[in-house]
């Protein structure tokens, strides 16, 4: 039986979110299948990461994970009027790729694990489940909009 924690790539000790590589190009994310797909047809390992939903991890080196994410724009544009010549972005996109990045789906992009439908990350184990509301001056949980209004004009002159 296949695990998340088995299918990990474990010599890799850091991730790279993909809704962080978009934002700091400021174009649309690509699926985790999409991305994990491109890095497999450019000839690098690839794996999910159990510290984020979000996330993968690779034996890529950062500039073929810029190019992948250049390439993802040139699909996906953004306005390049928008960024500042300064921006990370606007120096990010302003070099060309080196390579072409596919983002054709790969049979091997999805994990076995995913397939299998086994969780990467469990729910809470039932309703109202984990930290509470703070508690307010006086006691008790404030839960209404009035209430807090009305705390919020206590110490204010009328």
């Amino acid at each position: 039986r296949s695990s998340d924690l088995t299918e990990e790539l474990c010599d890799v000790p850091l991730y790279y979110a993909l809704d962080n590589l978009s934002g700091v190009i400021h174009c649309s994310t690509p699926s985790l299948l999409q991305f994990r797909s491109a890095l497999l047809h450019a000839g690098y390992r690839v794996s999910l990461s159990h510290a984020c939903k979000n996330a993968i991890k690779t034996d890529a080196p950062p500039d073929i994970i810029c190019d992948i994410m250049r390439c993802w724009e040139k699909s996906n544009p953004v306005k390049r009027e928008r960024l500042s010549e300064s921006s990370p972005a606007y120096l990010i996109l302003s070099t060309e790729p080196r390579l072409q990045a596919c983002f054709d789906v790969r049979d091997d992009a999805n994990p076995k694990s995913r397939k299998q439908g086994l969780k990467r990350f469990q729910e809470n184990p039932e309703a109202n489940w984990g930290p509470r509301a703070r508690a307010r001056i006086g006691g008790g949980i404030s839960t209404s909009l009035e209430e807090k209004r009305k705390l919020n004009q206590i110490g204010r002159a009328h």
